[in-house]
């Protein structure tokens, strides 16, 4: 009962007792969707709404909200999150998510709620809890509603991409994103994106005598969401770990035995840690060079960032000896090292439209070393579905270029911006209106269902809106709490309102 007393309570109490309670990883949301179920059956029954509750074949979630009584002809509003999170911990000894419930706290004298050593899921559990709300609230007035909560959004918008849109009310044509993160701002489009994936079959010799070993780690970062914090400089430690690499297999012959770094392909790598042997003659000459790079890279990130704090105050490069093991050959090693050091890591290109808005980027997600075999996950995305196509492309060639085998999985596509839509305007009046002073309208970086969904459902107009919440995908995970009872009231205010919009 940590969020008892918080406002609103009722949304508070459906984030920590239904949402938090069931950790949900991308593609295995199916505890979470049994506790939305019998929670909103208990619910409706309790309040007498006839709530009908339909799932589509790849686990989606849709909830049919008759319009509160008195209310008149209304157009229906899809109100639409996604059920699944991210789950990275830093804790030492880790966290089991398939059976914990999420550690959710409160910080900075209740301003905000947290986790304590996980990321918090408020990405987009808060989204979720909020809709959910408008079932239990008694002060709700609203026309008719679907509620649209999707799976498996975080790796690869599988719940978007599988709807089935036969369920939906074809007369619903606004739409309500709620995945958004910052209180005041309005959502109108986002970025599309997909995957290159590197791999190559590898084949291990030795251990040799030839060789001294030793371990590079590089822990510590903040890591950050690979789309909407991609801007912020924050380090990347398969990218730090590649550039320590290449520095010295530049003038010695290195041999590689492991290298892993991420667990995520939308979230900027936080830990990795290779393995190698260098000739026994060099052990000296690699440890000053690497001691020097090190301090350099180091004192790079020490620099303050745009919070004025710096980039990264908690960044860790060491280096030990370990026991031989066997190894990768030469020849291998160093074409590993350099294809993934030429891999492009962080913006490409910024909008030539829109100011300060990346419109390309690239995050080098994960690098892992399996029995037999090395892969590669980068992760790239664009406001602009030909060039991210293009880049990716670029990103291809480098790894054939290196030898890989490369794989292109299927894009999803951008959602473009329709500043002209009656119901944004509608949307950005209320909003006002509810906070007294202006909201900014903005496309970002980040990637929504609103582009799939829009594509499937021609003619929707969406916008998306939410709370403030700051470093998802990360174990800084945090939602404000102030921003939380100011979206909630605003979105009663919002359906309140619609019936006389004339929309």
């Amino acid at each position: 009962m940590v969020l008892e007393n918080l406002k609103p309570q009722i949304v508070w109490d459906i984030f920590e007792h239904v949402i938090a309670a069931t950790p949900r990883e991308s593609k295995k949301e199916e505890r979470v969707r049994v506790a939305i179920k019998d929670w909103v059956t208990r619910v409706a029954e309790e309040r007498g709404i006839n709530v009908q509750i339909l799932e589509d074949d790849v686990g989606n979630i849709l909830l049919k909200v008759p319009p509160t009584p008195g209310v008149g002809s209304c157009p229906t509003v899809m109100l639409q999150a996604h059920l699944d999170m991210v789950c990275e911990t830093d804790r030492p000894d880790g966290f089991d998510f398939d059976t914990l419930p999420i550690p959710v706290k409160l910080e900075d004298n209740g301003e905000w709620v947290t986790a304590d050593g996980t990321t918090l899921g408020a990405d987009n559990g808060i989204g979720v809890a909020m809709a959910l709300a408008l079932l239990a609230d008694d002060s709700v007035v609203h026309g008719p509603l679907e509620i649209l909560l999707t799976i498996d959004e975080e790796t690869g918008l599988t719940g978007a991409f599988g709807l089935d849109v036969d369920t939906l009310n074809p007369e619903a044509r606004l739409l309500l994103n709620l995945d958004s993160e910052d209180l005041g701002v309005i959502t109108i489009g986002s970025a599309g994106g997909g995957e290159v994936e590197y791999s190559r079959e590898i084949s291990f010799s030795g251990p040799s005598d030839d060789y001294l070993f030793m371990t590079i780690s590089v822990n510590g970062l903040r890591g950050g969401h690979s789309g909407a914090d991609i801007h912020l400089h924050r380090g990347n430690a398969n990218v730090i770990l590649a550039r320590l690499l290449s520095q010295i297999a530049n003038e010695h012959e290195i041999v590689l035995v492991s290298w892993n770094g991420g667990t995520k392909h939308n979230a900027i790598t936080r830990d990795a840690v290779a393995k190698i042997g260098v000739p026994r003659g060099a052990l000296g000459a690699v440890r000053d060079k690497l001691n020097a790079e090190r301090d350099s890279i180091i004192g790079y990130y020490k620099n303050k960032g745009q919070d004025g704090g710096p980039l990264e105050p908690d960044i860790r490069i060491t280096f030990s000896e370990t026991s031989a093991e066997k190894h990768l050959s030469p020849d291998v090693t160093h074409a590993i090292i350099r294809s993934i050091n030429a891999i492009p890591h962080g913006p490409r290109t910024f909008s030539p439209q829109i100011p300060d808005l990346v419109e390309t980027s690239c995050n080098l997600a994960i690098v892992r070393v399996e029995e037999n075999s090395m892969i590669v996950q980068i992760s790239a995305r664009s406001n602009v579905d030909a060039e991210l196509e293009a880049f990716r492309r670029s990103i291809a060639d480098i790894g054939l270029l290196g030898e890989w085998s490369v794989s292109l999985p299927p894009a999803y596509p951008g959602w473009a911006p329709n500043p002209s839509s009656p119901f944004l305007k509608f949307v950005r009046e209320q909003y006002e209106a509810a906070v007294g002073g202006k909201v900014k309208v903005e496309a970002i970086h980040a990637g929504l269902e609103c582009g799939i969904i829009g594509a499937r459902i021609p003619g929707m107009q969406m916008v998306s809106i939410g709370p403030t919440i700051r470093n998802p995908h990360t174990p800084d995970e945090r939602v404000n709490i102030e921003s939380v009872e100011k979206m909630y009231s605003f979105l009663k205010s919002l359906l309140r309102e619609l019936p006389r919009a004339g929309i």
